[in-house]
C-alpha cells in the first residue's frame, strides 16, 4: 500500500534530488578536468604573457605619470579576467552533446537546471583554482597587495564570479550549436569588453569616447572592484559596483543558457 508524501516533505524531496543531480554533474566535470589538465594549463599562458608583458614595458611610464602607484598590482585584475574568461564549460558541454552523454542526462528524471548548474560549478572551480595560480605566480614577482593576503580571496572571488557570467555565454552558445568552433568563437565577446575599458589606464586618463564607452562596460566596475583589494585599498563603493555588475550580468547570460536547453528539448 503506498502512503502519499505530504506537500513539504514532496518539496523536500524535490530539492534534494534537485542538489544531488547538481553534485554528481559537478563532481564528473571536475574529474574530468583533472583527469585531462592539458585542457586547462594553455589557460594559463594568454594571462600570464599579459602580466609580465603589460608590467614590464608600461610600468616605468605609468608610475612616473602619478595616477598609478604600483603598475603590476593594477594590471593584475586584468590578467585574472583573461584566465578566467574562457570557453572550457562551452567544449565539455559541446562534447557530451557529441558523444550521447547529455541526451542521456535529459532523459534521466534529474532537473534539467540541474545540470547547468553542475557544469557551471564545476567551471567555478576551475577558474578560482586558475585565479589563485595566477595571482601566485604575480606576488612572486615582487607585487605587494594593497590590502595584504587577506584581500587576495575576495579579489580572486569577484573575478570568479564574471567567470561565470561568461561560462553562461559559452554554455549557451554550445547548446544551440553543438559545434566546437562556434563555442570557440563566443571569445570575441571578450576583447571588446576587456579592451574597452580600464585594462591599460586608470579612467581618469582616459579622454573622448573611449572614456565614455569604458564608463558604460560592466568590466570596467568588476576591474575597478578587484583593483580596490589588489592596487588601490579596500573600497566598498567601487567593490559594491563590481559585484552590482556580476549580479546585473549573470541572469542574463545564464538566462540565455536556459532559453537554448529548452529550444534543444523540444
Amino acid at each position: 500500500m503506498s502512503v502519499a508524501l505530504a506537500p513539504h516533505a514532496r518539496t523536500y524531496r524535490r530539492e534534494t534530488e534537485f542538489f544531488r543531480a547538481t553534485y554528481y554533474v559537478a563532481m564528473r566535470e571536475i574529474r574530468n578536468l583533472i583527469r585531462t589538465p592539458a585542457a586547462f594549463i594553455p589557460s594559463f599562458f594568454i594571462p600570464l604573457f599579459f602580466f609580465f608583458v603589460q608590467s614590464g614595458s608600461l610600468q616605468r611610464l605609468a608610475e612616473r605619470s602619478g595616477q598609478v602607484t604600483d603598475y603590476k598590482a593594477f594590471v593584475l585584475p586584468v590578467a585574472i579576467l583573461f584566465s578566467v574568461s574562457n570557453e572550457g564549460a562551452g567544449f565539455n558541454m559541446v562534447t557530451d552533446i557529441e558523444r550521447g552523454y547529455f541526451d542521456k542526462l535529459m532523459l534521466c528524471p534529474a532537473n534539467r537546471l540541474a545540470v547547468l548548474i553542475g557544469t557551471v560549478g564545476a567551471n567555478f572551480a576551475g577558474v578560482l583554482f586558475r585565479s589563485l595560480i595566477v595571482t601566485a605566480i604575480a606576488l612572486a614577482t615582487g607585487l605587494h597587495f594593497a590590502t595584504g593576503i587577506a584581500g587576495i580571496l575576495p579579489m580572486v572571488f569577484l573575478a570568479s564570479l564574471w567567470g561565470l557570467v561568461f561560462a553562461g555565454i559559452a554554455m549557451a552558445v554550445a547548446i544551440k550549436t553543438a559545434n566546437a568552433q562556434a563555442v570557440q568563437g563566443s571569445i570575441v565577446f571578450l576583447f571588446p569588453l576587456l579592451f574597452l575599458t580600464t585594462s591599460f589606464a586608470p579612467r581618469e586618463a582616459m579622454t573622448g569616447w573611449l572614456k565614455v564607452a569604458v564608463g558604460y562596460n560592466p568590466i570596467t566596475y568588476i576591474l575597478e572592484g578587484m583593483r580596490s583589494f589588489s592596487a588601490y585599498g579596500f573600497d566598498a563603493t567601487r567593490i559594491a559596483k563590481g559585484v552590482l555588475a556580476v549580479l546585473i550580468m549573470a541572469p542574463i547570460t545564464m538566462g540565455l543558457s536556459i532559453a537554448a536547453l529548452r529550444g534543444r528539448l523540444k
